[in-house]
């Protein structure tokens, strides 16, 4: 015999109507005592771990301040890079993309 999850249902609701059409009260709980309640603790660490990210993801993608120095720098010829600047760039980067 194969029982289905809504006869299940049926028995269930003729049941609650049952018990309180001939006003019986149903039976306690026997897990009721055994019953456990989760709880989560956050950390010291983990909260200012938290912050820092918030603060990290509220901070702009893009710092106009430096890239307007780096245009007034190019623009009147004083930026200067040096060879040792760019070949560490150049390494780092063929680095990560190995990595990555």
């Amino acid at each position: 015999m194969i029982i289905s999850s809504s006869q299940v249902q049926n028995v269930i609701k003729l049941y609650g109507k049952h018990i309180h059409r001939t006003g019986l009260t149903p039976k306690p709980d026997v897990t009721a005592p055994f019953a456990k309640t989760d709880q989560v603790s956050i950390s010291a660490d983990s909260r200012i771990k938290q912050k820092a990210i918030q603060a990290a993801k509220a901070a702009p993608d893009i710092r106009e301040d430096r890239i307007q120095g780096l245009k007034e720098a190019i623009a009147t010829g004083t930026y200067q890079v040096t060879d040792a600047e760019v070949a560490e760039k150049i390494l780092f980067r063929n680095l990560v993309d190995k990595m990555v």
